[in-house]
């Protein structure tokens, strides 16, 4: 593991740079609650294909899987709240009239915070069990029951939402059923498209004329290439003895 540290590093970088010059070279411009939009999203977008990683990785060791996951968990949602509160939207973000739509957002990193810690709880007083589904099932819930309540300024954006909430579920789906490497390569597709349902890739689909469904198509596309590329980081499994 220690010896693709650095690849990996170089690969985890690489996929911020280029997803960041997506955004820079398309959005029609950069007024700041485009730019709120465009770190809103590239943050969740980040955890997602970071647990998707993480399952790749540790597939083998559930437990492990599960623990680093959840540290993942409290460390976004702790992150996303505290900056969304007193960096994004100063000085006390939702608890200073932030918005709907913000506290919406607080809601939904909340709830992935404390189901990080929840699942530590349950490692400790449960050392024999790994946690396969019910938090993650649960924070999808959750998100299904916002998102499909959460106004939508853009066609394209109301698309890509919509899209997010498919390709999560079809990664609890694969959770539930415990199919380690199919899980993994939905959430980090999950990942990729809700970071292009922000409302600046929106905007510059609706204005250029193009099919929200087409550009959920291609962001799905490079999330699934980019779960390719985990994969080719990971060595080769021995073949089993027949």
């Amino acid at each position: 593991m220690h010896s693709i540290v650095p690849k990996l590093g170089l690969y985890v970088a690489g996929q911020v740079i280029a997803v960041s010059a997506v955004w820079y070279l398309t959005v029609p411009n950069y007024e700041w609650h485009i730019v709120q939009q465009f770190i809103g999203h590239l943050g969740p977008a980040a955890f997602l294909v970071s647990i998707g990683a993480v399952a790749l990785f540790w597939r083998n060791d559930l437990r492990r899987m599960v623990t680093i996951e959840a540290w993942l968990a409290i460390a976004a949602g702790g992150l996303y709240v505290l900056g969304d509160t007193f960096l994004m939207h100063p000085p006390l973000g939702v608890f200073d009239g932030a918005g709907l739509a913000e506290e919406e957002h607080v809601a939904i990193m909340g709830l992935i915070f404390v189901l990080g810690v929840s699942v530590l709880l349950v490692l400790r007083k449960m050392p024999a069990m790994a946690p396969m589904s019910m938090h993650f099932v649960i924070g999808i819930a959750v998100a299904a029951m916002i998102f499909l309540n959460h106004h939508q300024h853009t066609v394209a954006g109301a698309i890509g939402h919509q899209a997010t909430l498919v390709m999560l579920a079809i990664s609890a789906l694969f959770r539930v059923l415990e199919k380690t490497v199919e899980y993994a390569f939905a959430v980090i597709a999950a990942g990729y498209v809700f970071f292009s349902s922000q409302m600046g890739f929106a905007m510059y689909v609706d204005m250029a004329g193009n099919s929200g469904g087409a550009w959920v198509g291609l962001w799905a596309a490079l999330g699934f290439a980019s779960a390719t590329g985990f994969l080719a980081l990971i060595p080769r499994e021995a073949m089993p003895a027949e």
